[in-house]
């Protein structure tokens, strides 16, 4: 679950991010945060999620609204909120997996969550989504990364800036992945 489900009363649309962080960090006063929370929470989420798992995800969320509420100068403002905040998520993500020793493994194919039996469009649609959602976690974390933040809405200038890394070597992450992806999904249709 994310964080911005708690705070569904809050449109936070109506401020960039950028505005919202700046009257928080002026003010102290918690509305500003709950609305980047709003703003940026369920997206945060998703992405952290799509490298891990939810639990993970979960506690990783939390540490990034939890540094901007305890260090509310650690965003200078060089960069968009968005990508800054991405940017922290990503390096709490790592830290995180080098602890558990999970750097370099997926998670198992036999972990992910199982379609829910529904209508028949209901069921193809789910089916296709874990498919989707399998061949991701057959990625390389970095390939998966970059793929990932492309499909949040992320330029590519957006993308070198949460990794640091040059455009180069995320043009070749994404063409990769891609490259893989689409070697899978012929595979697929192959089998059918």
């Amino acid at each position: 679950m994310a964080l911005s489900f708690l705070l569904s009363g809050f449109s936070g649309r109506d401020d960039s991010a950028e505005q919202l962080f700046t009257q928080y960090r002026n003010s102290l006063n918690p509305v500003y945060l709950e609305k980047l929370v709003v703003l940026h929470g369920n997206e945060l989420y998703h992405y952290l999620a799509q490298q891990s798992d939810r639990t993970l995800a979960e506690d990783i969320s939390q540490q990034c609204w939890l540094k901007l509420l305890q260090q509310p100068d650690s965003y200078r403002g060089s960069s968009r909120f968005k990508t800054w905040l991405f940017s922290v998520g990503r390096n709490c993500l790592i830290d995180e997996l080098r602890r558990q020793r999970r750097w370099h493994s997926g998670i198992e194919l036999d972990q992910l969550p199982n379609a829910m039996p529904s209508e028949e469009q209901q069921l193809v649609a789910a089916k296709q989504q874990l498919q989707f959602q399998q061949q991701l976690r057959l990625l390389p974390f970095l390939q998966r990364e970059a793929l990932m933040l492309q499909l949040e809405g992320f330029s590519l200038a957006d993308i070198c800036d949460i990794t640091q890394q040059h455009e180069e070597t995320i043009k070749s992450r994404l063409r990769y992945a891609r490259q893989f992806l689409q070697r899978l999904a012929g595979d697929c249709d192959a089998n059918t």
